[in-house]
């Protein structure tokens, strides 16, 4: 089992990070780093709630992660956990895959 200071403490040693938001499974922010204001929490909330209604109708067993690029170049990584879901705003330098390689099983392990 893993806190959400654990999780924190370990995205803090990855670089490429700009924004870290953690939102409950009813919607309810529960971290947010930088501006609040921005809308990273909603739209990682409406993106991952979104994609898991879908997935009975195109006969998906996932998502389990979502990779969104952004205009500038920058990504959106956004994990499904049992009870969390995480976005991550990463700078266009960074490999998502490499970031979700190192937090991907740590998001399961979450218990709020």
């Amino acid at each position: 089992m893993t806190s959400l200071q654990e999780f924190k403490s370990k995205t803090e040693d990855l670089t490429g990070i700009q924004k870290l938001v953690i939102v409950a499974r009813d919607g309810t922010v529960l971290f947010h780093s930088g501006d609040p204001s921005n809308n990273l929490g909603n739209y990682v909330a409406y993106v991952a709630v979104t994609s898991e209604q879908l997935k009975p109708y195109l006969g998906f067993t996932g998502p389990y992660h979502l990779i969104m690029e952004q205009t500038s170049g920058d990504r959106i990584l956004t994990m499904l956990g049992e009870q969390i879901i995480v976005g991550i705003d990463l700078d266009s330098h960074v490999s998502p895959t490499t970031i979700l390689d190192r937090l991907g099983s740590l998001v399961d392990q979450i218990e709020i």
